[in-house]
């Protein structure tokens, strides 16, 4: 839609285009936190099925759209489906899945927000963004379809006092030997015990809680510094942007591949070390790449070029996509589980969420803008020096969580006992 020679009925300005490529940004900051709720009170199989609205409602404006504002409009919708399905989906995860299965299967719903990415650059390479905008409501419209037929989430059911329909709900997901009467045990102590949760107020005054807020809010913030979500809302542009014989929409699907590829690799290598070491390695490794294509960009901005410089923008990209994969994706989530107890434990991932999706917003509506209007290495550079700099964060604020129990982090973030009784005294 910004290029002068397309087909399509809106031609969009580099303005234009980041407010179209950060509205979803927003949408998702209507849908987190009210999402949640609504989980808790209708049910994660309800409000997964009524998530497919948006999505239909975003296909069909985006069909029909004629101007950047109904444009606007139609991805404010998909954001709010991408908000909503971004709560829901890991809670109905968390929720069937036995605690052997638990930590494999909260990693592949990330790995499948990967196989999204490549399916979309993919096809986005081939066919016009209405017939993928189509496609992608097709897929929602069969998805929610197949769900309507799946059991609602054992623990709601056991909220509402559903004990033969939770059952049920078990015995889909189990095997026929398992014993459901001891999960369902277990699901009514843990319901018990959230209704204890403490009061925001009272939460604050925790020093562990607010240690971990900080570290949570704090990574997170690094996560998007790193430039990662206006590296994939823009990829097809930061190939163009580099001029190089290399074709864009083809380099685009590389680095979605590698990504994929990478997230793949982490489910096998993720214990090994502490979660500060992988973050060191992808805040250097991702500093240091984006860096370097910083440089290409500088280069080429001061008309100076030498052979094999084309590769630059392609190979940058892609060790930065796989460095990230390996460290600033899947740890801060790790590590936002980890830091909290479970009385606060949805108030502060409330609050990362917020944060992570702002800073997003901020990010893809300023790169494209800044490579417009300031050259496309000004926020390449900005962005290395921070995620450089972010080490400094890590080593100070950030605890290392691996191997250690929920009481050990806490007694870590409390510096005493008295964190611990706080929590569970509020």
């Amino acid at each position: 839609m910004q290029n002068e020679n397309s087909t399509s009925p809106i031609h969009l300005t580099t303005s234009e285009g980041s407010w179209v490529g950060s509205m979803v940004a927003i949408g998702v900051l209507i849908a987190a936190l009210p999402s949640g709720y609504l989980a808790d009170r209708y049910g994660v199989k309800k409000v997964t099925i009524g998530l497919v609205l948006p999505v239909m409602l975003f296909t069909a404006i985006v069909t029909f759209a004629r101007d950047v504002y109904v444009l606007c409009l139609g991805r404010l919708l998909s954001g709010i489906a991408t908000g909503g399905i971004s709560v829901v989906g890991p809670m109905y995860i968390s929720e069937i899945s036995d605690v052997s299965l638990r930590g494999i299967l909260g990693s592949f719903f990330e790995f499948l927000i990967y196989v999204g990415v490549v399916l979309v650059v993919t096809c986005g390479a081939y066919v016009h963004y209405i017939t993928l905008t189509s496609i992608l409501g097709a897929s929602a419209l069969a998805l929610g379809i197949v769900f309507a037929f799946l059991p609602e989430s054992p623990t709601y059911l056991m909220k509402r006092n559903r004990r033969e329909k939770a059952e049920k709900a078990l015995r889909f997901y189990r095997p026929e030997n398992y014993n459901v009467d001891k999960a369902l045990d277990e699901i009514s102590a843990s319901v018990n015990q959230e209704k204890k949760k403490p009061s925001i107020r009272k939460a604050l005054k925790s020093r562990a809680v607010v240690r971990g807020l900080i570290a949570a809010v704090g990574l997170t913030i690094i996560q998007q510094l790193s430039g990662i979500d206006g590296v994939i809302f823009y990829t097809v542009q930061i190939f163009q942007a580099a001029g190089t014989d290399l074709d864009p929409f083809i380099s685009s699907i590389i680095v979605a591949v590698v990504e994929l590829c990478s997230a793949v690799m982490v489910l096998f290598i993720i214990e090994k070390a502490g979660r500060r070491v992988f973050l060191y390695i992808s805040c250097i490794g991702t500093g240091l790449c984006l860096g370097v294509l910083a440089i290409y960009f500088h280069l080429k901005y001061s008309g100076i070029y030498f052979p094999g410089m084309d590769a630059v923008p392609l190979v940058s990209i892609i060790l930065y996509a796989f460095l990230f994969a390996i460290g600033l994706g899947p740890v801060p989530y790790m590590i936002y589980g980890e830091l909290f107890a479970p009385e606060v434990k949805g108030l502060a991932i409330g609050i990362v969420i917020t944060t992570n999706w702002t800073c997003l917003f901020i990010i893809t509506k300023t790169l494209p803008v800044m490579m417009s209007d300031l050259g496309a290495h000004v926020p390449f550079y900005m962005y290395s020096l921070c995620i450089i700099l972010s080490v400094i964060f890590i080593k100070f604020f950030i605890p290392e969580t691996r191997g250690k129990s929920l009481e050990q982090i806490q007694i870590e973030l409390g510096g005493s006992d008295r964190a611990i009784h706080e929590c569970n005294n509020c």
